[in-house]
């Protein structure tokens, strides 16, 4: 999916984004336990296509580690707990 074409997401949100949201955020928690190596983050998400507090906590922590983890020559995502272009790019990356 192009990033331009999905949709910014925030708590309150629900729907099959935010679905997507939770299988690209619950492959990327997996991949890090397989390799046996820290994730960008450290709790999976429940699978029920709502954008709740839970979900928006995992984000922040996302974009908190991301911008830890890759800081030049990429360019710091917001870290607002939002799933905004930014934000999707990275989770592609």
């Amino acid at each position: 999916m192009a990033v331009s074409t999905l949709l910014t997401l925030k708590e309150g949100d629900s729907g099959d984004a935010v679905r997507f949201l939770e299988q690209l955020l619950s492959s990327i928690y997996w991949f890090g336990l397989q390799q046996g190596r820290p994730s960008l983050i450290t709790t999976n998400v429940r699978f029920d296509a709502n954008y709740d507090s839970q979900c928006q906590q995992i984000v922040t922590e996302f974009q908190e580690n991301y911008n830890a983890t890759f800081p030049f020559p990429s360019p710091d995502i917001t870290v607002d707990g939002v799933v905004g272009p930014q934000t999707w790019k990275a989770l592609g990356d």
